[in-house]
């Protein structure tokens, strides 16, 4: 897509990473879990790498001992969440099942916060989610947050994937909220997810140019599974309807109880199944 108003790469060096091992507390303990960082329009971006258990790491090579390589999820945080956020735990499940989960920080969350800028975008953000007018200062913090979050992802990929520890051929994206909107602009500028589920997330609101519907029908088919709460306040199943059927096939949509992230036991598995048949495909 070209002059895309959500993806405006600089010219940089190829990207690369190290991985910087860790002990994870939580739903993660006793994963195999590394810190990274990379590059991307002169940002530095902070994530973290989970590896399951067949595939431990030489941090010195970055090469697994044994087994081989893995899927690649990529997950992604909702708004004023972080790489950290309690509800990601639910990919502790997949990693002791074979998958590799990374998640990085959005702009202006987690470890990336600005006392100046980071509430102010989260105002705006919600306002977009909100359907509600925009100031001309505001909204040209969101457009930047939206070109940045696009090129974070797409650079991540791009130093992960060189890890001989993952399958490059293999990896699936999956974002909750704020992770689904910028993961449409990821989807509309990467081939290289060949799975992704996209929850909590709507189409049709806020201005066109940032509009998740927008872009889920650009780039190539993939298998999609589109997640909405039953009885969520910030976005209704309508709007979540109108993202999946500006969506490209094969797709399909899941229904789940419960507000705004109370994702259920049955939605996390269901979403896992699909990760799983995707990557068989």
């Amino acid at each position: 897509m070209s002059d895309s108003p959500v993806y405006r790469p600089h010219q940089e060096s190829p990207a690369t990473t190290r991985l910087s091992s860790f002990e994870p507390e939580g739903a993660f303990a006793g994963v195999d879990a590394h810190r990274f960082e990379v590059v991307s329009r002169g940002d530095f971006v902070p994530g973290i790498l989970y590896l399951p258990p067949s595939l431990a790491v030489d941090p010195g090579t970055d090469a697994p001992a044994e087994a081989s390589p893995a899927p690649l999820v990529l997950i992604q945080h909702g708004l004023a969440g972080s790489k950290e956020s309690p509800y990601l735990e639910c990919a502790a499940r997949w990693v002791r099942e074979g998958f590799a989960v990374a998640s990085i920080d959005l702009p202006l969350h987690g470890a990336r916060s600005s006392p100046k800028l980071s509430a102010r975008l989260i105002e705006g953000i919600d306002r977009v989610l909100q359907d509600q007018r925009l100031d001309p200062e505001t909204h040209a913090l969101v457009e930047e947050f939206a070109r940045q979050s696009t090129s974070d992802l797409v650079r991540t990929l791009d130093a992960i994937t060189t890890l001989d520890a993952i399958d490059a051929s293999r990896v699936g994206f999956v974002g909750f909220s704020l992770g689904a909107v910028v993961g449409t602009f990821l989807l509309a500028h990467d081939p290289r997810p060949g799975v992704a589920v996209l929850a909590l997330v709507g189409g049709g609101r806020g201005p066109v140019e940032l509009d998740p519907a927008r872009y889920i029908g650009l780039g190539p088919a993939r298998p999609l599974l589109v997640v909405a709460a039953k009885d969520d306040k910030r976005v209704s199943v309508a709007s979540s309807k109108a993202l999946f059927d500006a969506a490209l096939d094969p797709k399909e949509f899941f229904e789940s109880p419960g507000d705004h992230g109370e994702l259920s036991g049955q939605t996390l598995a269901r979403i896992q199944a699909f990760l799983k048949d995707g990557f068989a495909r």
